[in-house]
């Protein structure tokens, strides 16, 4: 008894040891911080975000080599943008919920296959090796005699007594294209009216006459080979795609069941046979020809789909009724397996789960920063005929092309060559002539932008008239000296392109410059309308660690 009282006489005590910490606490507020420490990056209007939030926004944010911001400027300027856009109700456009809806059957849907389809799908080392040992082997190395008469094909078989009396007929009969070697054949790649008989056959044993396609085969089975390892990691790659084929179609098509029954499918065949390629008439047009919970589909709208698949399929060939039948039903299924599919992956709302809500939330935001952009910013923007123009004017040097050169090189390493080559041309000899000689290619001119060639020969062209041949030019690539001889046919002056033909990019240009001016106004009318509050400390913490792993990473 007297030990339970002292127990009690402790957890009062502790109690009261705790309860007397969190008065302390909500007394002395500023107090607590030390103690629980406060690590919000920064606030806008008292609302904290967080390094995980900072780091949640680069993740998507982010395109390959970007640098890590300086400031988390970037992102609050984003954040100020999209809660601007969404205060003036933007995402109340039809465009925003359209794009939206579009983002979340997408994803949604992927989602959904993965829960319903990919998770299911077993490809184990167990069932892999089942499945080769059922398709995969034996293997079985086959030739074969071939006829259309029976008879023929009978009196071969009787013929043969003995392996060398098969190869000879082979021999005979491969000349007039009546044998064939179809090499290393599996259970999957026989035929299946003949793969039994020929499974049975042992190593040079003869199977047939066997038919298949209105043609008789006789079989020689040169080799017959079991299960191997090695040869199972050949064909593995080959059996996995297989049974994910075949999984896949299975558990889409019972997801579908599935849903069928739950959005309750109906279908009014009746109406669906009346409709015809050529016409709908008027009496059918608005009668419903399938229901998918509280949506319907109109005989019209299935006739729209129905005929824009059959010119796609077929363009103007004529199809039969049977044809026809066939199309709609592959029309009005693969609607239903579409519809329901889309809404299943909506009504599962993926986005307030991970992995879809922090990439859901961002693509909300930066949808609204966009329209924000399109809606308010971009109509703002006006680029006059004088504007244009007058850029044009005092930026010339950027629509320019620069000077050019049409010339023929000879170019060697070897110093003694090159003196030779230099000596004939002197004498009067032909620069092509002697360059075709002494060069594996044939020599031929080719155009170049003078800033693109080396120093030393953009010092010895500029000396040169057309038609003249430098002196010897000298200089290094790499660890190399070359020696070569320019020959110039013509020269092409800098010249400035029309104004007419660089107009569209001027006015692209004065455009952006424009969006990037009225965009930062807003944001700063933004910024001054908004207390916002970066906590230093946890800043330069975050970027010390951004740092370091980039580091490592670079270092792997």
């Amino acid at each position: 008894m007297e030990t339970k009282r002292t127990f009690q006489l402790l957890n009062l005590k502790n109690s009261l040891v705790v309860f007397s910490l969190f008065y302390l606490i909500i007394i002395f507020s500023n107090s607590a911080y030390p103690f629980w420490g406060d690590n919000y990056l920064f606030k806008i209007d008292n609302r904290k975000y967080t390094k995980e939030d900072f780091l949640t926004w680069w993740k998507y944010w982010k395109e390959p080599n970007m640098k890590f911001p300086e400031t988390p400027d970037p992102f609050i300027d984003w954040l100020l943008i999209a809660n601007e856009a969404k205060r003036m109700e933007l995402d109340s456009d039809p465009l925003y919920k359209h794009k939206i809806r579009v983002f979340l059957e997408v994803r949604g849907l992927l989602l959904l296959k993965n829960e319903e389809v990919d998770k299911k799908i077993d490809i184990s080392q167990k069932r892999l090796w089942k499945e080769y040992k059922t398709n995969y082997i034996p293997r079985l190395k086959i030739k074969a005699l071939i006829t259309q008469d029976y008879k023929v094909a009978n009196n071969w078989k009787k013929s043969i007594k003995t392996k060398e009396a098969f190869d000879a007929l082979y021999e005979k009969l491969e000349k007039e294209k009546k044998a064939r070697d179809f090499g290393w054949e599996r259970p999957i790649t026989i035929p299946e009216e003949i793969r039994n008989e020929v499974l049975k056959a042992n190593k040079d044993e003869i199977v047939g006459p066997v038919k298949y396609k209105n043609t008789y085969f006789l079989l020689f089975i040169e080799d017959k080979l079991g299960s191997d390892p090695t040869d199972f990691n050949t064909v593995k790659r080959e059996i996995i795609k297989k049974i994910r084929k075949k999984d896949e179609a299975y558990y889409t098509e019972k997801l579908i069941e599935n849903l069928k029954k739950k959005y309750n499918v109906k279908i009014n065949w009746d109406i669906l046979k009346l409709i015809s390629l050529d016409t709908i008439p008027e009496n059918l047009k608005e009668k419903t020809v399938l229901v998918i919970g509280d949506r319907e589909l109109k005989a019209i709208q299935f006739w729209e789909k129905f005929k824009k698949e059959i010119d796609l399929r077929f363009h103007k060939r004529k199809l039969s009724s049977e044809d026809i039948d066939k199309m709609k039903h592959f029309v009005i299924n693969t609607y239903i397996s579409q519809t329901l599919t889309s809404l299943e992956a909506l009504n599962r709302h993926y986005e307030k789960e991970p992995p879809l809500k922090d990439l859901y939330e961002f693509y909300k935001k930066q949808l609204l920063v966009v329209l924000f952009e399109e809606k308010i910013i971009k109509p703002q923007i006006k680029v006059t005929e004088e504007e244009m123009k007058d850029f044009y004017t005092k930026n010339k040097e950027k629509f320019t092309r620069p000077s050019m050169v049409e010339i023929a090189v000879i170019k060697t390493r070897d110093p003694k060559l090159i003196k030779n080559v230099y000596k004939r041309i002197k004498q009067g000899e032909n620069f092509f002539k002697i360059g075709k000689e002494i060069q594996f290619h044939t020599l031929r001119p080719e155009k170049y932008f003078l800033n693109q060639l080396v120093p030393e020969m953009r010092d010895a062209i500029k000396g040169l008239k057309p038609n003249e041949v430098s002196s010897i030019i000298e200089f290094k690539r790499g660890d190399n000296t070359w020696y070569c001889l320019v020959y110039l046919i013509k020269h092409y002056p800098e010249k400035a392109h029309p104004y007419e033909i660089v107009k569209d990019d001027i006015r692209r240009i004065l455009e952006q410059e424009k969006f990037n001016s009225l965009k930062k106004e807003y944001i700063n009318k933004l910024r001054a309308q908004t207390n916002i509050v970066i906590n230093e400390k946890e800043w330069l913490k975050l970027k010390r660690e951004m740092m370091e792993d980039n580091n490592v990473n670079l270092a792997q």
